[in-house]
């Protein structure tokens, strides 16, 4: 349920935000007076605490150590500088560093001080009955923002701007805009900014400030508020429909209304998340309104028991478990989708699915999401800690209802996906000493990464490992029989989950410093190979060296997040160093380049082949140009032809090292273009020095094939026993 809640959306926006900014942002106080000024009926929002508020906390953080930190600010300035430079090339340097300049610092007043942005409902003539609005407290920075604004609409130009009159208020606008009304303006501290918005209503409470904060974050509890979110699902469900009905597209909307209906989520209220700091951590709390009884999605959602984490490895980077009903999720979704379309979309997805599962051999519903039991527990292993695993890997624990037919359903499964993967997918069993049985998926792509997908079936649980090592590791803590703590008795875990609340739907446990590291390692060995690809496309110079950030890590503490439901809804919390959110999008980026790279390696392999291939091509073209202006005789030498036909670049091949000092390409000499059975016979070849794999070969009528070793000397001894010569020594590489 906590994919449902905003704070892990807010968290991420957060560390983005703080990418951009080197500077903290907001405070809870600055946030809730903000409410204050907000017009009514607000249905969305999200605001800022502003850089100043709690510039010295975010210097307590590990975020704000990290980006303090000196390799960080340095790495950071190389790679701001580098493309800024790129772009003011050749187009006014002066001028584009001065636009520049001039708009990082606007962006910077901007986040120093409380921001709201936000959608509120308004009396409109033409259009949705709804407001866009930005209400920015400029505090004691009014001069230096009135100042920016003034140089903005210097830009614009005067013959753009014109006075409108917003209740009493006299504000800014821009003429000939008579269909979507504008305006901007102070009052007072605040600069206002609003779209659609005739009346004024977004200056109602900027004119006269409630007396206290509204309760549109109340659900939530604050930290020193950095960052807040705040969305009426139902307000906005409300606008919508009112378009719709004001545009006469009822029926329209009608099929989206139904859906949502019986996905459960018409009943959802205010959606709110709150993210602060507190001491070196990060904390964010959120809250999603969906008061019982609930249905649809918000049902399949079930209690956790953290003693599930009981079977995961005390190692484990991260740990995850949470319980939710995937055939109840199945059957909702196909409910709203015949609910939305009953005569067209439904039919077919049904007519579909069938024609699958007919070819398949398998029922999705009624085998495979059926014996599923809803629990599931995943955790990562980290690199280079295990005998077992020294690349580590994933752990997947999942519930069954019924074990022999996920079984059976999982055999029809990896028989259709190997028939249909003609050869690279294949699947096998193997019994392990207990006797139970062990099923291996193995892929040739996957296995070079060591990534082998394995399972097997423990009692009312399938145990699913990214390798066999792992997979029969997870079986042995299942059953009991694993030698070693749990998760459960680490320390770390004991200390992130003291006061966990009842009724949990998920829980989520980080070792921050683990992760960090594993992730760094990865970065570093990856960046080098990034950063020449990106700055080899784009024609700039980017560091190579990620900075050493060891440091850092060595005061990171463990990360918990969990979602939890009341009568009133879902509540989620999270406590940690603010860097998991990246360092997942990391490690996913890092398996997946993990698993990726040894195609990659073999993609640059066969593109650096395909150009020496070109460049051979171009060579044989080059010698049959000089033999037409030399009675069909071929040249004495291959550099013969480099000035007139070719260019230096050509007689160099792609797949040569740099290290190695010999010819990219050997010439066949004494050939001309009536030896006979030209077709046959080699003129130019690829030195088979640094050839890893096959040789690239141009023969005399032009054509050109990569051949293997063997087949690559039988053809050049048979051109040489043409030329009535000994073939000379060809030396291979390895």
């Amino acid at each position: 349920m906590r994919r449902l809640c905003g704070a892990s959306f807010a968290r991420l926006a957060l560390v983005l935000v703080l990418g951009l900014a080197p500077m903290a942002l907001g405070a809870g106080s600055a946030i809730d007076d903000l409410t204050k000024v907000m017009p009514d009926d607000v249905m969305y929002f999200v605001a800022l605490g502003g850089g100043a508020a709690v510039e010295g906390d975010f210097q307590k953080t590990t975020l704000g150590k990290l980006w303090n930190d000196p390799g960080t600010q340095g790495f950071v300035n190389s790679i701001k500088t580098t493309p800024l430079t790129k772009i003011t090339e050749g187009a006014g340097e002066d001028e584009a560093s001065a636009m520049i300049a001039m708009a990082t610092g606007y962006a910077r007043l901007v986040l120093d001080r409380p921001l709201a942005i936000g959608i509120a409902g308004a009396e409109a003539e033409e259009g949705p009955p709804a407001c866009v609005f930005a209400i920015l407290d400029a505090g004691p920075r009014k001069a230096d923002l009135a100042e920016a604004l003034t140089q903005v609409e210097s830009m614009l130009g005067e013959d753009e701007i014109c006075d409108t009159q917003v209740g009493s208020l006299t504000m800014h606008g821009l003429k000939d805009n008579d269909d979507v009304p504008l305006y901007w303006g102070w009052v007072g501290n605040y600069l206002i900014f609003a779209v659609n918005d005739a009346k004024g209503a977004v200056t109602t409470h900027v004119t006269a400030p409630r007396t206290a904060a509204t309760s549109y974050l109340s659900k939530v509890p604050g930290q020193g508020d950095v960052l807040a979110v705040y969305y009426d699902v139902g307000k906005i469900l409300g606008i919508v429909n009112a378009v719709a009905e004001s545009e006469g597209g009822e029926e329209d909307f009608a099929p989206i209304k139904a859906a949502l209906e019986e996905l459960g989520l018409s009943s959802l209220g205010a959606i709110v998340a709150r993210v602060g700091f507190s001491g070196s951590q990060m904390v964010s709390d959120s809250f999603v309104e969906a008061p019982a009884p609930r249905k649809g999605l918000l049902a399949a959602f079930k209690p956790v028991d953290p003693a599930a984490l009981g079977m995961v490895n005390a190692q484990a980077v991260t740990a995850s478990a949470f319980n939710c009903d995937i055939a109840g999720i199945y059957d909702t979704v196909m409910r709203a989708i015949k609910a939305a379309s009953p005569d067209e979309g439904y039919p077919e997805i049904q007519k579909g699915l069938a024609e699958f599962e007919s070819e398949a051999g398998f029922s999705i519903r009624d085998g495979l999401l059926k014996s599923l039991g809803g629990q599931v527990v995943f955790y990562t292993l980290p690199a280079g800690q295990m005998v077992e695993a020294p690349m580590g890997g994933i752990v997947v624990g999942l519930k069954l209802n019924d074990a022999p037919l996920f079984e059976k359903t999982m055999k029809g499964l990896g028989g259709f996906i190997a028939e249909m993967a003609e050869g690279m997918l294949q699947v096998g069993e193997q019994k392990a000493d207990d006797g139970r049985t062990i099923h291996v998926w193995a892929s040739p792509a996957l296995a070079i990464a060591q990534v082998m997908p394995t399972w097997a079936i423990v009692d009312d649980q399938v145990i699913i490992g990214s390798n066999t090592a792992l997979c029969q590791m997870g079986i042995k803590r299942a059953t009991g029989d694993a030698s070693g703590k749990s998760l459960r008795d680490a320390a770390g875990f004991k200390k992130v989950a003291a006061n966990l609340p009842k009724n949990l739907l998920s829980l989520t446990y980080t070792d921050s410093k683990v992760m960090f590291n594993q992730m760094m390692m990865q970065l570093q060995q990856f960046w080098p190979i990034m950063a020449n690809m990106v700055g080899a496309q784009a024609e700039i110079k980017l560091p190579v060296m990620l900075p050493q950030l060891g440091h850092i890590a060595e005061e990171l503490q463990p990360a918990c997040e969990y979602t939890y439901v009341s009568p009133d809804g879902f509540h989620s919390h999270y406590q940690g160093s603010g860097l998991e959110v990246s360092l997942r999008g990391i490690a996913g980026g890092a398996f997946g380049a993990g698993v990726a790279m040894p195609a990659l390696a073999r993609a640059r392999s066969q593109a650096r082949s395909t150009v020496a291939m070109a460049h051979l091509k171009q060579i044989g073209l080059a010698l049959y140009m000089y033999a037409d202006g030399h009675d069909g005789k071929l040249p004495e030498k291959l550099e013969d032809v480099r000035e007139t036909y070719l260019d230096g670049q050509t007689l160099e091949s792609p797949r040569k090292p740099i290290e190695f000092d010999g010819p990219s390409y050997i010439y066949v000499t004494g050939l001309s273009t009536n030896t006979p059975r030209a077709s046959e016979c080699v003129v130019a070849y690829e030195n088979p020095e640094f050839c890893d794999d096959r040789i690239n070969v141009v023969f005399l009528d032009g054509h050109v094939e990569a051949m293997t070793r063997e087949r690559f000397e039988q053809k050049l001894r048979a051109t040489y026993e043409r030329l009535g010569r000994e073939m000379p020594e060809i030396k291979f590489k390895d």
